[in-house]
């Protein structure tokens, strides 16, 4: 049985689906040096970071993706639900906590 969550869908140039999986979080560690993995400081991941890890979540379904090209597709106009479905992703990703209700140790900023 498998215990892939399911992905996120988000509306961008087409329906997307965001999925935050090991190789994902292993990509952005690779172009941010962030680890996803450990507690992230939110405050200082800024448009860059952000642009990355929307990529990173959306090249599962689509290897040929670049980061211009995910980049046209955010503006300050969606960064907020941008921010909310990737922390959705990362929330779907994490095990569940016993008898606790988190709100994610991922909070994306869309103020960057």
């Amino acid at each position: 049985m498998s215990k892939i969550k399911p992905a996120i869908p988000i509306q961008l140039d087409k329906e997307r689906h965001i999925l935050l999986d090991l190789n994902a979080m292993v990509e952005f560690e690779e172009l941010t040096g962030i680890s996803l993995t450990k507690k992230v400081d939110t405050e200082k991941m800024g448009a860059k970071e952000l642009r990355v890890l929307l990529w990173v979540c959306l090249i599962h379904e689509d290897e040929n993706l670049t980061l211009k090209q995910v980049g046209t597709w955010i503006n300050t106009g969606n960064m907020a639900e941008i921010a909310q479905r990737i922390n959705e992703a990362f929330q779907a990703a994490m095990p569940e906590a016993e008898g606790k209700e988190e709100s994610g140790p991922l909070a994306i900023s869309p103020n960057g």
